[in-house]
């Protein structure tokens, strides 16, 4: 018996280095083929996710989303799939935290995002649940219409990074506000939960997370820049004087998974959290070490969560209810062009900038998978709409950098090769 389990467990940790080695190598290989091209990165490792993953070739198994509500696998077997999950949960906190340590916090949290990400919160909503029962799908309508509205942070600030916008105007508006309807897509949820399940909507439950969120940034970004970011410095100055070098960068990390841990908390994504505290750390003066610290973790990590999420992808299904998703794409896309453009014209932006914004809020991947999974897993939707809603987040995930990438060089934007 003790040696049988002594077997499984080898067995199975050799298939986390397998997968983890195959994983790092089939994304290297994507950024070398997609640069020679001039496509962004994060599109040649969705494309390849979805290629290993069960949908074509079946390489690497699909990694198990964690329930939103408990944080808890969603079945009792545990194995790889966690463990590739959690990887990808690790390489999205980095590189939010990465784009934090780019943006200013004032520049970041304005009236301007605020408009912008209200306007791409609203319309997307709204047009969501009217074609949905355009379509036949009434029942589901609002739920649907929910998995619009959250734009994906991920997407959106690796794609700036990578065309070295980052710290202009333009490229404030587009994360400020991505972050913010981020905020604002968990409020969405929690109505649409309440409202297409059934059961009503929780007011006061309501009204705690939109209380828990703001509360969060405002007081997490106060605390944060007065004191722990001298607490980092002290902790870097004592660690150089007794041959301890990456003291600071240790406690900033953790810092940053605290952040996490309570956006996660409150009902708000990890992102978010890890956003904050980038944002917060933007004015140390050990930017620089942070920055060059984490572009390791990045080049580990990133690209495991951007082919994770391709892996998940199951194209026969998505093929039974392909004409609801093509239009659902289009709806998606548009809605946030216009919800989001309008908002940043009347804010002063030129319009290829305002377009620009648009367009950058309009990929919708990681918090529109988990949306859709929770409505799956909860019987709110069945497997026919969570095909529909996977394609429309894959397909804005795919076109639209490049989309913005354009806009941007319309724009005046001087950008960096791909």
């Amino acid at each position: 018996m003790v040696l049988s389990l002594s077997s499984l467990l080898d067995q199975l940790l050799s298939e986390v280095w397998f997968e983890l080695t195959f994983l790092l190598v089939v994304s290297l290989f994507s950024s070398f083929l997609f640069a020679r091209f001039g496509q962004p990165k994060v599109i040649g490792y969705i494309l390849v996710g979805v290629v290993i993953g069960p949908s074509l070739l079946n390489i690497i198994k699909a990694p198990r989303i964690l329930d939103p509500v408990t944080g808890l696998p969603t079945d009792a077997i545990s194995g790889l799939p966690e463990v590739v999950l959690m990887l990808a949960q690790l390489g999205s906190i980095i590189l939010l935290f990465m784009i934090g340590l780019e943006c200013e916090l004032r520049e970041v949290y304005t009236k301007r995002s605020i408009s912008i990400a209200a306007g791409g919160v609203v319309l997307p909503w709204i047009a969501g649940y009217y074609l949905a029962v355009a379509m036949g799908f009434g029942s589901d309508a609002v739920f649907i219409g929910a998995t619009l509205v959250a734009t994906s942070v991920a997407v959106t600030a690796s794609v700036l990074s990578e065309l070295g916008i980052i710290g202009t105007p333009v490229a404030y508006a587009i994360v400020g506000a991505a972050v913010v309807d981020d905020i604002l897509g968990m409020i969405v949820l929690g109505i649409s939960k309440g409202i297409s399940s059934g059961t009503g909507l929780d007011s006061s439950e309501l009204g705690l997370l939109v209380v828990g969120a703001v509360m969060f940034i405002v007081v997490g970004a106060w605390v944060g820049s007065r004191f722990l970011v001298p607490l980092i410095f002290n902790v870097q100055i004592s660690g150089y004087r007794r041959k301890l070098p990456m003291s600071g960068f240790v406690l900033a990390l953790a810092i940053v998974f605290l952040y996490a841990t309570v956006a996660e908390t409150i009902g708000i994504s990890a992102i978010v959290g890890a956003f904050v505290a980038g944002t917060i750390m933007s004015s140390s003066t050990l930017k620089d070490g942070f920055r060059k610290g984490t572009q390791y973790l990045e080049a580990l990590f990133v690209p495991i969560f951007f082919v994770s999420l391709g892996v998940v992808v199951d194209l026969k299904e998505m093929w039974n209810a392909i004409g609801f998703g093509v239009l659902l794409t289009a709806v998606a896309v548009l809605t946030k062009v216009v919800g989001c453009g309008i908002p940043a014209k009347l804010t002063g932006m030129s319009w290829w900038d305002s377009f620009s914004v648009g367009i950058g809020m309009a990929p919708r991947l990681e918090i529109a998978f988990i949306i859709a999974y929770y409505g799956l897993s909860t019987h709110i939707i069945n497997s026919e709409i969570y095909s529909v809603v996977i394609f429309m987040g894959l397909m804005t995930a795919l076109f639209t950098p490049t989309l913005l990438k354009s806009s941007l060089r319309r724009g005046g934007h001087t950008l960096l090769p791909s």
